[in-house]
């Protein structure tokens, strides 16, 4: 029996041991004067940016860690542009997507945000009109997204999910994917809350999130007829939240802080609380409701089809179109195309909810990462280049720090948007709190 203990003991202490072999490999450490940024690759193969001090000061930090990345990812973006548009050339479309995008949206981005571009800018040598140009492509996005709690979660506890449907792009120089470097990153700017969000390099606008005060925000695209570059935009619209709000109410205030830009649907939640509430929106109107809203047993007629939602619990679900009155009156595009297994707004909300209704009080981390997976890969995604493809999936749980993440991973142009996309890839969990007291050590 001693020598059986003994050997349990001397196994365990060699797995121990071992696992410093597979310890986050430091990449490069940027010293400014307001903060320390660095970079590291994690045990499980993920790239994790740590950005510290003033906006400005992390821009460069940014750029410092991941100049030529950044460079790859505008060659990407180009080249995506010009898929889409072919008849013109790459730098033409990026040129016009700044003058009727990107500069109108410029004017009402948070002063931080510009000075982190501007920091981003110098430190790399890629424009800053060419750097807002890039931002500028977010006004195309999709994505889905849920947060569980209460009687719909295992434990009470607040769940949320989001995957990001923005297309996969691919650099033309190095025949990558710029998704390939998708990035988990970790802010801690100067008298702000940490935040951590999902991105990629020469990107510093925020899709989805979580805060140390529990805070979580994901968007999806909302299609309307009253949509405008000259509002917030939305990747700094979230981002603007995650560094200031302490609780749900400040977290509505600041997602619906005008002047309003856009088609998006939001949800919004506090863990501490725990509770949620979807917000739905464009340039005209704003709803916010959480699960007992009229929005989510609603019922309308839409371009001759009827569409009836029903309550539950705890549980906000979300896609690409509105559920509220408000909002469904402005929306221009189709709901339903009447396809099986179509990646129709209305029919993806249909699968995913009825999912999600399904684990009904047994909703957790992996539950709800299983879901999502199950939810995506059931859906008959058209053919095409790039576009309609999710780059990432992520699945937290803001009051544990607890989060999956799975990011796309090869060039859609070669193997099918399909089996690149995030939705077909191994995820890995990781703890935000845990990150934040990391050191480049």
């Amino acid at each position: 029996m001693k020598q059986r203990k003994w050997i349990g003991i001397i196994v365990a202490a060699g797995v121990w041991l071992g696992s410093f072999g597979l310890r986050a490999e430091v990449l490069g450490v940027c010293q400014t004067p307001s903060g320390t940024g660095w970079l590291e690759r994690s045990d499980q193969g993920d790239l994790i940016l740590h950005l510290q001090g003033s906006y400005h000061e992390m821009g460069v930090q940014h750029a410092k860690l991941l100049g030529p990345d950044t460079e790859m990812a505008l060659r990407s973006a180009k080249n995506s542009i010009h898929h889409e548009v072919p008849f013109l050339p790459a730098s033409l479309s990026v040129r016009l997507l700044y003058q009727f995008v990107g500069k109108k949206q410029a004017a009402y981005v948070p002063p931080q945000f510009l000075e982190e571009m501007e920091g981003l800018s110098s430190g790399s040598g890629v424009p800053l009109r060419t750097i807002i140009a890039l931002h500028a492509m977010t006004y195309l996005t999709s994505c889905a997204g849920a947060a569980a709690w209460g009687p719909a979660s295992k434990d009470g506890r607040l769940y949320f999910m989001r995957s990001n449907d923005l297309g996969i792009l691919v650099d033309p120089a190095t025949h990558t994917a710029y998704h390939d470097h998708g990035l988990i990153v970790l802010y801690q700017p100067l008298d702000e809350i940490p935040y951590l969000m999902i991105s990629w390099p020469g990107f510093v606008g925020a899709s989805d999130g979580m805060n140390a005060e529990g805070i979580a925000v994901g968007n999806m695209s909302d299609p309307s007829r009253f949509e405008t570059p000259a509002g917030l935009p939305m990747p700094f619209r979230i981002k603007q939240t995650l560094g200031k709000a302490h609780n749900l109410e400040e977290a509505i205030a600041w997602m619906t802080k005008q002047p309003l830009e856009g088609g998006y649907n939001f949800l919004v939640a506090d863990a501490k609380i725990p509770a949620a509430k979807a917000i739905e929106m464009d340039a005209k109107s704003v709803y916010v409701g959480g699960w007992d809203g009229p929005a989510e047993s609603n019922h309308y007629t839409f371009q001759g089809r009827k569409y009836v939602y029903e309550a539950q619990p705890g549980l906000l679900t979300r896609t690409n179109h509105p559920l509220s009155s408000e909002l469904i009156a402005h929306h221009e595009k189709k709901l339903d195309d009447g396809k099986p297994h179509s990646k129709s707004s209305a029919q993806r909300y249909q699968d995913l909810r009825a999912r999600l209704v399904n684990q009904d009080g047994a909703l957790d981390l992996e539950t709800l990462n299983q879901i999502l997976r199950d939810h995506y890969q059931s859906v008959a995604w058209e053919t095409g280049p790039t576009w309609g493809a999710s780059s990432h999936q992520f699945v937290f749980a803001p009051k544990s720090g607890d989060f999956l993440i799975a990011f796309s991973k090869g060039n859609p142009l070669e193997q099918g948007r399909r089996q690149v996309s995030a939705f077909n890839q191994p995820y890995h969990r990781y703890n935000f709190f845990e990150l934040l007291k990391r050191r480049p050590e």
